[in-house]
């Protein structure tokens, strides 16, 4: 698993790609999510999300969508170039499957079974 770093690294560039293409390369608020996204210092950062959250809420909703889909698309290319790896063998989930055998045998003059013994007595 990646570290909580290096997430956070490829998801500020995301959100930069997705900043500059929808305000412009010129724009203080993609230059600040780039600058953080450069830099990786705190303070950056910081004025980053203070850039980011100055912005109307419409506009903040459009840029997270189009990250979140760009996000997706990124992982969907990098699911393709290389096949899906676990350490279950998965082999086995193409064999035959086993039989259950009931509980309790049916009755022999009918398709039902008896209910419990506890479900037959009496109440007191």
């Amino acid at each position: 698993m990646a570290s909580f770093e290096t997430t956070d690294r490829r998801a500020l560039g995301i959100l930069s790609d997705t900043v500059a293409e929808k305000l412009g390369p010129s724009d203080k608020v993609t230059r600040e999510i780039r600058r953080a996204y450069t830099s990786g210092k705190q303070i950056d950062r910081f004025m980053a999300r203070a850039a980011f959250d100055a912005l109307p809420g419409w506009q903040r909703g459009d840029i997270g969508m189009a990250a979140e889909h760009l996000a997706h698309a990124i992982i969907r290319e990098a699911l393709q170039g290389q096949p899906f790896e676990t350490e279950r063998d998965w082999r086995d989930m193409d064999a035959p499957r086993r039989q259950v055998r009931p509980a309790r045998k049916p009755d022999v003059g009918s398709d039902m079974q008896a209910p419990p013994r506890f479900l037959t007595r009496a109440p007191r």
